[in-house]
């Protein structure tokens, strides 16, 4: 008990740090999932002895969420999912509930379903930053009447305000979510039967895929590179990696060529 108290307690002031970066206060970019999970991961394995196996599963849990979520972004009126705290309350949940596992597969089945919970999380996330933003806009209304009035001092007293709202609202929900989700997550894992088990392992497997066409999507626009693109694919998996390689770069030389061509 002690130990879980630790690590919730952990992950809450991680969590509140990170979601400070996402907006509030000095954007160093460690909110990025691919930032956030990995730290998180190695914080918890040196909380637990295992350090390696923590960062291990960090990256894995970043590259899907960076991938997944790689177009939502906070401008203007659009509050995107809270990826911050997504990341490290996926890494939390699956390292810790895994952690008393021995076997392979119990530890996976924990990771996977702490991930794909991640999404869930992420989208209550943003229910609550939306709620934060309310009261930050409460806020920007009193400190506009106090400057008018000449109390300049309450620009400082505005900008502290919102920074603690931000912290004390993701210390506390990652704090619930660690402290209260853990069991029910072992318990999840422990009626698995050894099938069910190991179909979660598959698609564990399969969400960097969906990671992958989401970047796709994005980047592929015109057809040419779709066709491009799809070639490449069936050339990495079908050939030798080095013909692949060959057949890949003189695509791309191929295809710049071209374009160069046609402008002129």
């Amino acid at each position: 008990m002690p130990e879980h108290l630790t690590a919730s307690l952990l992950i809450a002031l991680i969590g509140g740090i990170v979601d400070l970066d996402s907006t509030a206060t000095w954007q160093f970019m460690i909110s990025q999932p691919i930032v956030a999970a990995p730290l998180t991961g190695l914080f918890l394995g040196n909380l637990y002895g295992e350090a390696a196996a923590g960062l291990k599963l960090g990256l894995m849990v970043g590259v899907i969420l960076q991938l997944l979520w790689i177009e939502q972004l906070p401008l203007g009126m659009n509050v995107p999912p809270d990826a911050a705290l997504a990341s490290v309350l996926s890494v939390a949940l699956g390292f810790i509930s895994g952690h008393s596992y021995e076997t392979y597969s119990e530890r996976e089945v924990c990771y996977t379903v702490a991930l794909l919970l991640a999404v869930a999380l992420g989208l209550l996330g943003r229910s609550l930053d939306m709620f934060v933003r309310r009261l930050n806009t409460s806020i920007d209304t009193w400190v506009c009447q106090k400057v008018e009035d000449n109390s300049l001092w309450a620009i400082a007293v505005g900008h502290t305000l919102g920074g603690v709202f931000t912290f004390t609202k993701a210390f506390v929900f990652c704090f619930l979510v660690v402290w209260l989700g853990v069991e029910p997550l072992r318990y999840f894992t422990q009626t698995l039967s050894f099938k069910h088990g190991s179909g979660f392992i598959v698609v564990q497997g399969l969400l960097p895929a969906i990671g992958f066409s989401v970047l796709a999507s994005m980047v592929l626009k015109t057809r040419d590179e779709m066709r491009l693109f799809v070639g490449a694919v069936i050339a990495f998996t079908l050939l030798p990696a080095k013909i692949g390689l060959g057949l890949g770069a003189a695509a791309v030389l191929m295809y710049k060529y071209r374009g160069a061509g046609a402008k002129k």
